[in-house]
């Protein structure tokens, strides 16, 4: 039986919530790469390497958000004290970094972040790539928000 225009054209505006894709962790490459910046910012951080200790922390800072967002959205391993903790440390050596140039990050916040970055990693490979494209929304709206309390 033939299918009208009209059908066709309505099964190719399906939502995209309704993909099978959606159902699935997000493609394998992607999440290597998204967890390989991830690494390679801790690692610089671990290593007190110069002056780009703010945009690694800033990746810090997006990757604690993100895995503290999939975890309340009912996709993570760690206790959320875990993510309270790092977030006071990780935003105190931010402020302390953007008013002195001088990035110290302490033991015990490049063990949680750690910690946090191996949570992430398996949160990318093994959450649905719908729950990690709403924890990315409302990582951008946290991020728009912060921008606009600070303009």
């Amino acid at each position: 039986m033939p299918v009208s225009k009209k059908t066709a054209t309505a099964h190719k505006a399906m939502p995209l919530r309704r993909s099978k894709r959606f159902f699935l962790p997000p493609a394998r490459e992607d999440a290597e790469k998204v967890v390989l910046r991830g690494r390679l910012a801790l690692e610089f951080i671990r290593r007190g390497d110069g002056d780009g200790d703010r945009a690694a922390t800033d990746l810090m800072a997006s990757t604690l958000l993100l895995t503290t967002f999939l975890t309340e959205a009912g996709h993570g391993l760690l206790p959320m004290s875990l993510f309270d903790e790092t977030e006071r440390m990780l935003f105190d050596t931010l402020n302390t970094g953007m008013q002195t140039g001088v990035w110290v990050f302490a033991e015990p916040l490049i063990h949680n972040l750690m910690t946090i970055v191996n949570e992430h990693d398996r949160q990318l490979r093994e959450t649905r790539l719908q729950a990690v494209i709403e924890a990315s929304a409302r990582l951008d709206r946290y991020i728009d928000k912060q921008k606009a309390g600070a303009a």
